[in-house]
């Protein structure tokens, strides 16, 4: 849903309350196009400021805002140049407009920071004191839009008038005349004739003048009455200030689901809720509202630098498979530059093919040893030449008999870690998670180390309590599976991890001490959601003590080999609480 005018007004007022005089402490890019604003009052407050055409808004939150896209826009640089340090002045909105129009004052002037929130058209548009465009989320050219050019140096246009009636000033017989020209339902009709109404304001308005009842044109004049009186009441909250935020609810597949939030009580759906702020009900009341990956652009890129090294090494892999050398084939080598050897006498100058049974050659006995083998000759070569040549095609696919197997076991291995480190950014809750995993790619030699990742502090493996208070730690990376594997835990503590899949080292700390059945299967849970298997109804979780465990030689970060397991099945279980 989109906010309307109405709930910008609402948001505005707390934004204004909340955050007079307030520090710009930090200016971040949580999507492509979104700004994050850190400001002060003596504690922090976290706005996100949204022109995402599928979740444009304006929405206070508890949660820290992260940065989300690779590189700064250039509307961010000038942000952090005029508004980072400076003091936010106002909050101000046209009448019934989607628009809310920050003003910051700060060491190089007043800028005021407009958010146009207005579905797809939304935009977020940075102007100088003299009205001039300093740069906008959406640069829009006059072959877009020749009425309102949106680009650094034009002139702010504010976006055009609408041709409706306004809801404070129409009069009932106004207000029925047009409705009577209108079509469709009420609601429709509502939201085609009045400014700034919305059509969840509008559907609020028909459901408390009228109920269900869907009414008749021209509308009598009890019905007009009631349908004015509340076009009033709701258009006028904000000169009244009463307003009554809150969380709309509707039955889906026989559960309560969120689908709405608005200042003032949602009468018209299944039920309602009254919220404590509307500022923070636009942030965490819907979950289809917030991005559904503030990291989707940084998470994609390092997915799209794994998933280009796994067709890589796969394609290494194929290649060695097929250079594979089979003991029969070098058997087959050995037995026919010996046969040329044996037989020369038989060769003549200029022969292509020697035809011989392996009698002939070996002496052997049995059904296979009167069977005529063929070999092929280079006939511009002697006998002793053609032997040689054969000869030094086995010392060749013998030694790389040798080495085939050992450089498909290093491919497969460095397979196994990349496929760790694509679960590793498909799990990552934040960007220095994100960078970690750039980082390793880095680290491994997979991309170039040009400075594109910086090195992240090291992020911490998750710490839990089992539900008897057995400690448990969890490893939600490769950094942090060889960290809790090899350094957090003693040797006869128990160590998980899911069977045959990527997936996190989940350790129980028990010091050797027995471990009751609950506990070993809610590490087992825990094991089996931090994996590539998390979708699974059941998954299989191989257990041992740690003593068991061992690096792989050579090999990367958390990459183990383990022996003396046992197995057990667990549902995916995700953790209860962080300690």
């Amino acid at each position: 849903m989109s906010q309307d005018a109405l709930t910008l007004a609402a948001i505005r007022d707390e934004l204004e309350t909340l955050l007079a005089g307030a520090r710009v402490q930090r200016v971040i890019r949580p999507t492509e196009l979104s700004i994050g604003l850190e400001l002060y009052t003596g504690q922090r407050h976290q706005v996100l400021l949204s022109a995402e055409a599928q979740a444009p808004r304006i929405a206070l939150t508890d949660e820290r805002l992260r940065r989300g896209a690779e590189t700064a826009s250039p509307l961010q640089l000038l942000l952090r140049k005029y508004v980072r340090g400076a003091r936010l002045i106002a909050i101000q909105q046209p009448d019934l407009e989607r628009v809310l129009r920050w003003r910051f004052s700060g060491p190089d002037g007043v800028v005021d920071l407009i958010c146009e929130i207005m579905g797809r058209l939304s935009n977020l548009i940075l102007v100088d004191a003299d009205g001039a465009v300093l740069d906008a989320a959406k640069r829009i050219p006059a072959r877009i839009n020749r009425y309102r050019v949106v680009l650094p140096g034009a002139p702010y246009v504010p976006p055009p008038p609408q041709a409706k009636a306004h809801p404070r000033s129409i009069s009932a017989s106004e207000l029925g005349a047009r409705l009577a020209q209108g079509a469709g339902p009420l609601h429709r009709r509502l939201v085609a004739v009045l400014l700034g109404v919305s059509p969840l304001l509008a559907q609020e308005i028909a459901h408390r003048a009228l109920g269900r009842h869907e009414p008749a044109y021209p509308l009598d004049d009890e019905l007009l009455a009631r349908l004015h009186a509340t076009v009033q009441n709701l258009a006028g909250l904000p000169e009244t200030h009463a307003w009554q935020p809150s969380i709309g609810y509707q039955a889906q597949e026989g559960r309560r689901v969120a689908v709405a939030y608005a200042p003032y009580a949602l009468t018209h759906l299944d039920a309602w809720e009254p919220t404590d702020s509307i500022s923070r009900a636009a942030g965490l009341a819907l979950g289809p509202l917030r991005p559904p990956d503030p990291y989707a652009q940084a998470r994609a890129d390092v997915q799209a630098l794994i998933a280009a090294q796994l067709e890589r090494q796969r394609a290494r892999l194929a290649s060695l498979a097929q250079a594979a050398v089979a003991p029969e084939e070098l058997e087959q080598l050995q037995f026919q530059g010996n046969a040329i050897l044996a037989l020369a006498w038989r060769i003549a100058p200029g022969q292509e093919a020697l035809t011989v049974t392996r009698a002939e050659v070996t002496g052997e006995a049995g059904p296979d040893a009167d069977e005529a083998v063929t070999i092929r000759l280079d006939p511009g070569l002697s006998p002793s030449e053609n032997a040689q040549a054969i000869f030094r095609e086995y010392r060749k696919r013998e030694a790389a008999a040798e080495q085939v197997p050992r450089r498909i076991a290093e491919v497969e291995a460095e397979i196994a870690y990349l496929e760790q480190l694509r679960l590793d950014a498909e799990l990552a809750e934040d960007r220095p998670a994100l960078d970690q995993v750039g980082a390793a790619l880095q680290e491994a030699g997979y991309v170039p180390r040009q400075g594109r990742w910086r090195t992240p502090s090291a992020s911490q493996p998750l710490r839990l309590n089992a539900e008897d208070g057995t400690p448990l730690l969890v490893g939600r990376n490769s950094a942090q599976n060889d960290e809790v594997t090899f350094r957090l835990c003693a040797p006869n503590d128990l160590w998980l991890h899911v069977r045959g899949a990527p997936g996190a080292h989940v350790i129980v700390r028990c010091g050797g001490q027995p471990v009751s059945e609950a506990v070993l299967a809610q590490a087992a849970g825990l094991a089996a959601h931090f994996s590539a298997l998390r979708g699974e109804a059941q998954v299989r979780v191989d257990w041992t003590e740690r003593r068991h465990v061992r690096r792989i030689p050579g090999a990367r970060p958390g990459m183990v080999t383990y022996r003396n397991e046992q197995t057990l099945l667990a549902a995916p279980r995700p953790p209860a609480r962080e300690d």
